[in-house]
């Protein structure tokens, strides 16, 4: 989804305001120019015409007032979400991607004869890849990585959009994963690929436990330990150093400041600053959260 479209040959050219063109598909906060996006509702509708690499915009025409000033491109849509995923599906159909007949694999990699490979995956070297490990599409490792058995990185992510008869749309993810140097991924993690430009990012020295998940889009910093079997959803970005406790949930979207501590099996619905530790069902200040148990307990 890198070429130049023209809003009309995808849309109704009675439905558009200020019809252009778009090189993408992308989040509200893209990161790179000319991103077609879509919005629910007015705060990510203002977020988007705040974001200068969004060109084109399909939002709800009950929201037409908030865009009659912008020059950006804008599609009304009685579903701008389903929209957006039905044209993501239709692009990713007509996009052939460049495929090798191999991957590309470093020095003295050591890898299960049981692990499969997608040809689009980059390793770097003294990598070790244990057994049924599965590396699925456009997927890059750096180097003295570890990969434990029964791992799948570059997972499909979940989607949930219904046609108008109410069945489920299925969206297959076409971005991809990056694991940085000195990760260790162990056994049964699956970390899926991102839906768009800006992979599902695992960076350095990190350690990812046994059975965890780390949805589509997340954004994991340096040195983060995030422990077995805990979520986390798609597009949340950790900070640098965070500590993330066994059996956490963290919501999707989040942003999870440095030196983050976030205790065993706490659930995460909102974001966090920097430094704080905190714990609990839904996960408060861990001092404050210790402090009311023990009056309970007197």
């Amino acid at each position: 989804m890198t070429s130049a479209y023209r809003v009309v040959d995808f849309f109704p050219a009675e439905h558009i305001l200020n019809s252009g063109v778009f090189e993408h598909l992308d989040e509200t906060d893209a990161r790179t120019p000319g991103a077609l996006v879509y919005c629910q509702n007015i705060y990510y509708l203002h977020k988007a015409l705040a974001t200068p690499n969004v060109a084109c915009i399909l939002c709800p025409e009950n929201l037409k007032n908030e865009v009659l000033a912008t020059e950006k491109t804008v599609v009304f849509c009685a579903n701008p979400r389903a929209a957006f995923f039905q044209l993501y599906n239709r692009l990713g159909n007509e996009t052939t991607r460049a495929g090798a007949n191999a991957p590309s694999i470093g020095q003295n990699c050591v890898i299960h004869p049981s692990a499969v490979i997608s040809p689009l995956a980059k390793l770097g070297n003294n990598i070790e890849i244990s057994a049924n490990v599965v590396i699925e599409g456009p997927v890059e490792i750096g180097d003295n990585v570890y990969i434990g058995s029964n791992a799948v990185i570059g997972a499909e992510g979940l989607i949930t959009l219904r046609n108008d008869d109410g069945t489920l749309l299925t969206v297959k993810h076409q971005g991809g994963v990056r694991i940085g140097s000195g990760c260790q991924i162990l056994a049964g993690a699956v970390i899926a690929r991102s839906l768009f430009q800006q992979p599902t990012t695992v960076s350095n020295n990190c350690q990812i436990g046994i059975m965890t998940n780390i949805g589509h889009g997340a954004a994991i910093g340096e040195n983060c330990v995030v422990s077995g079997n805990t979520v986390v959803a798609g597009r949340t970005r950790l900070g640098t150093g965070v500590w993330v406790g066994a059996s956490c949930s963290i919501a999707q979207g989040l942003v999870i400041g440095d030196a983050v501590e976030i205790k065993m099996g706490a659930v995460v619905i909102g974001d966090i600053a920097s430094g704080s530790v905190v714990s609990g069902n839904f996960a408060l200040n861990h001092r404050a959260n210790m402090t009311a148990h023990i009056r309970k307990l007197k």
